[in-house]
């Protein structure tokens, strides 16, 4: 199923906006290299911001704007639609996500190139020392860190999977849902309590390797704390 289509079936982008009032500003995160390089701004009515500093395995500062929305992704690197209008794409935050993470996915349907999905980033829920897991393959998949497994269905739903304990080399295994005992991924990974990583699975590009591959973005809490202090407003 290609990528937009898979999205397209995902209710996660609420219809209910929320003011980010009562909220952390969103960040946002380039899906790869060619979304990273694009020029956008997110928009809050007359208010917008750059999103500046893209890049695929980081996510970008806070995305601070005025008002309560609704809320846009604009592509300035674009011109003026038919209209004479900016070219933007409506993205709803639901009102229960109080840290947006904004993923800015390619989208050649539309005439931004681009569909969001905003996910919840909160620690509180998305703890330190979690692997988060997104299956954005058309299978569903049970992926296993040392002794403890879970299944990550189809459609971008989120399902997280902390191990505990102190930083080590962890054992990484991924089977079909419908073939559990035929592993199609092994490998050590790292496991550290005070990082958390944000795992997509997407699909392998070389076959003989695995037919899955993971798109990992880890994020350690002391570098978060420092950058949160840099960008607290004077």
């Amino acid at each position: 199923m290609p990528l937009s289509r898979s999205l397209a079936a995902f209710g996660i982008l609420a219809i209910t906006v929320a003011s980010l009032s009562a909220a952390a500003p969103p960040r946002a995160l380039a899906w790869d290299d060619t979304v990273a390089e694009r020029k956008l701004e997110f928009v809050s009515g007359e208010s917008s911001v750059p999103i500046t500093d893209m890049h695929p395995s980081k996510r970008t500062g806070p995305l601070r704007v005025k008002g309560k929305g609704p809320f846009f992704i604009r592509a300035t690197d674009k011109g003026p639609g038919p209209d004479g209008k900016p070219i933007q794409r409506a993205c709803p935050i639901p009102e229960t996500v109080t840290r947006p993470l904004i993923l800015l996915i390619p989208d050649e349907s539309h005439a931004t190139g681009l569909r969001t999905l905003v996910v919840d980033d909160n620690p509180a829920g998305f703890s330190w020392g979690t692997y988060r897991f997104i299956n954005a393959t058309p299978k569903e998949l049970v992926v296993q860190l040392e002794q403890k497994a879970v299944s990550v269905p189809t459609g971008w739903k989120p399902v997280d999977l902390n191990l505990g304990g102190e930083t080590r080399g962890i054992g990484a295994r991924v089977a079909l849902a419908e073939q559990i005992e035929k592993t199609i991924y092994s490998a050590v990974w790292e496991y550290n309590q005070e990082v958390r990583t944000l795992c997509f699975l997407v699909p392998g590009t070389d076959p003989r390797l695995s037919p899955v591959a993971f798109k990992s973005i880890p994020e350690d809490k002391l570098l978060l704390q420092l950058q949160s202090e840099e960008s607290k407003p004077d």
